[in-house]
């Protein structure tokens, strides 16, 4: 198997995977989709979680330190 069968084998899994709208490439052009940046707020990663409440005055994440509710013991960090 050569180069551009392996590169023809993607092109068609990525063609089933986002359907019939997807944007065929031109000719010769490499097939990217670009997607514009969400903005933070719409990110899953900065979404915070509510079941985690800190009833003392201690950092969850580092105990030694005072918690200053910055809210990253809440997300995934990010």
């Amino acid at each position: 198997m050569d180069e551009q069968a392996i590169r023809d084998i993607v092109r068609q899994a990525v063609a089933r995977h986002m359907g019939p709208s997807a944007p065929a490439p031109a000719a010769g052009a490499p097939a990217v989709n670009v997607q514009p940046p969400r903005p933070a707020a719409q990110d899953p990663s900065h979404f915070l979680y509510d079941g985690l409440v800190n009833v003392t005055d201690a950092c969850v994440i580092e105990p030694a330190t005072t918690c200053d509710h910055c809210g990253y013991c809440k997300s995934h960090g990010h």
